[in-house]
């Protein structure tokens, strides 16, 4: 069987989305091809979906990874949340809809600027409208059912779709705020802490220790915390391209292992305008996210926008793992990081440094800046509100890594 769709972008400047290409796959074979079309390839301000693996050329491009989805169309499909979310809403078991039929569900508030059209007049994904403020206790109410597997009506299940084009495992929603596109988080029952406040303080711990972040907010809704963080892919309402470092990488998803920090910096040099700029705050998160022991941080959490040229998006979904203290622990990113695979200690953070256009004193007074603004680090969780129980979760997270290893090398 064939699944064939224009693929359409909102490119910088453009009222409305333009078809760039035509995507066909086999979903049979897990085949996907892909071509600009001839018109998109003259139009002035064109830009590649993918500057890496679907350069700007009139050739057939071909993939049989992720099931023949190139990783550009893999941003818009939902992650686990969503997938649960849409399975309820077309009453077939979880993990039975297809990526393609996924595909054909997403909204015009997934991540980016594409969309998906049966033909070259007009783009067919959904619009929606984000949620107001005002509504957002009802969403959360709705979230609790949802997650307590309680029945749903038609109109909370449209509530909870707003939210299923957003990645991410955890329950979340677009909203409007003073005219601005931000994206709600939500606790949930399911999960060991409160995620929220959580979030929030640790990437205000991020910003404090030089990493570029969106703007973020706490807010408190009906006795319950709601993590707020502004979208960093619209400008005034319009769609800014974003591509994840997952589908830059070009990885199928049974080879995530072989992500790595020190490989995407290098495909970095391909396509990024400031590329000494974009390396120094790549090897930054790295960083940081060993301080923090923030074990997620794999390729879908990392990604490039385009304004006037690519280069690193703004930081998002960086949050410790709650981890029991040991005295002797190591422990592991997401990410390879350096000669000695994924594992976290200095020798490794600064076994590469050369690939992130630093030398290794740049390196290690980067590294002295993120230890400095993790010293208060207690202080700023309590201040933004996570329980003390949750505390004590993360306790190693924040301590652990900076105990084992309390002095830089030379």
């Amino acid at each position: 069987m064939t699944f064939e769709r224009v693929v359409f972008i909102d490119l910088p400047g453009e009222k409305e989305a333009v078809p760039a290409g035509l995507f066909t796959l086999d979903h049979d074979l897990g085949v996907g091809r892909f071509r600009y079309g001839n018109r998109y390839l003259e139009r002035r301000g064109a830009i590649a979906l993918d500057p890496v693996n679907l350069p700007l050329a009139p050739q057939d491009y071909v993939t049989k990874k992720n099931k023949g989805i190139f990783g550009t169309l893999g941003d818009l499909l939902p992650d686990s949340w969503g997938r649960f979310v849409l399975a309820k809403q077309q009453s077939v078991p979880f993990g039975t809809l297809k990526d393609h039929e996924l595909l054909e569900m997403a909204s015009t508030q997934a991540v980016g600027a594409l969309s998906l059209g049966t033909s070259p007049a007009s783009p067919a994904s959904r619009k929606e409208e984000p949620v107001s403020i005002d509504d957002l206790n009802t969403v959360a109410e709705a979230f609790d059912r949802a997650v307590n597997e309680e029945p749903l009506s038609p109109e909370v299940l449209y509530l909870l779709k707003q939210g299923t084009s957003l990645g991410g495992a955890q329950p979340k929603c677009p909203v409007r705020i003073n005219g601005e596109d931000w994206i709600a988080k939500f606790e949930s029952t399911k999960t060991m802490v409160k995620y929220p406040a959580l979030e929030f303080a640790t990437m205000s711990l991020a910003g404090k220790s030089g990493i570029s972040v969106p703007e973020i907010a706490l807010e408190h809704i009906a006795d319950r915390k709601v993590y707020l963080v502004k979208r960093f892919d619209r400008d005034r309402g319009a769609r800014l391209p974003f591509l994840s470092a997952f589908a830059l990488s070009n990885f199928d998803i049974d080879e995530l292992e072989q992500g790595s920090y020190p490989h995407t910096a290098t495909l970095m040099r391909r396509f990024v305008e400031h590329v000494r700029r974009d390396h120094h705050e790549l090897f930054r998160r790295m960083a940081f996210n060993m301080h923090v022991r923030n074990e997620d941080d794999h390729l879908r959490n990392h990604g490039f926008l385009y304004s006037d040229g690519w280069s690193l998006s703004p930081a998002f979904d960086i949050v410790p793992i709650p981890a029991r203290i040991k005295s002797s622990d190591t422990f592991h990113l997401s990410l390879q990081v350096g000669t000695q695979g994924s594992e976290a200690t200095f020798e490794n953070l600064l076994s590469q440094h050369e690939r992130f256009s630093l030398t290794r004193e740049e390196a290690l007074n980067i590294i002295r800046k993120i230890r400095d603004a993790l010293i208060d680090w207690e202080s700023v969780l309590e201040k933004s509100g996570v329980i003390p129980e949750d505390v004590e979760s993360v306790r190693w997270c924040f301590d652990g890594f900076r105990t084992m290893q309390a002095d830089l090398p030379s």
